[in-house]
């Protein structure tokens, strides 16, 4: 995943997302058992691909970073305190 994909997902409209396409949130699933790297590629995976972006009890909820830290420390970040 690039920056320039990050950005256009960032950007994306909630109205514009077809709900079908992103996943439950209660369906992700960290596997705490893999190093940091490997698990932020799990999640991002089951998150099909765009961190922004799941659903809680059937609504679409986009997720934003106040700020000025990268998304990727983020979520290291929020994995190291798993």
């Amino acid at each position: 995943m690039i920056a320039i994909d990050l950005e256009r997902m960032w950007n994306m409209d909630v109205r514009d997302v077809d709900p079908a396409t992103i996943p439950d949130i209660k369906d992700i699933h960290i596997d705490t058992s893999l190093p940091p790297v490997e698990r932020m590629a799990s999640v991002l995976q089951q998150m099909n691909g765009n961190p922004y972006f799941f659903r809680s009890r059937g609504l679409v909820v986009k997720t934003t970073f106040k700020g000025e830290a990268r998304l990727q420390d983020i979520l290291e970040d929020c994995i190291r305190k798993l």
